[in-house]
């Protein structure tokens, strides 16, 4: 089974969670983007550590982790191989 990073544009997470908004708050423990959804409910996403300070959410792209975590940033990131042990 491989596992691979994956970047995605913000506006292509947005849409495939079906956000019609986002805001970058910024809280005690770091930035994050707050979702507001199509049917009025919301979701969270945080910011990666050196990605913090952006203005918009539209400035970061999403890398979505091998676990299946997900972490806004401003890097980018390209897999450099991966072996199955």
């Amino acid at each position: 089974m491989s596992a691979e990073l994956t970047q995605i544009s913000m506006q292509e997470y947005a849409q495939s969670i079906n956000a019609v908004s986002g805001e970058i708050i910024a809280g005690p423990n770091g930035d994050f983007i707050s979702f507001k959804h199509a049917d009025d409910t919301k979701s969270t996403l945080p910011i990666g550590n050196r990605s913090q300070g952006m203005n918009k959410p539209s400035q970061l792209d999403v890398l979505m982790l091998p676990d299946g975590g997900k972490v806004a940033t401003v890097n980018q990131y390209v897999g450099q191989g991966v072996e199955s042990f």
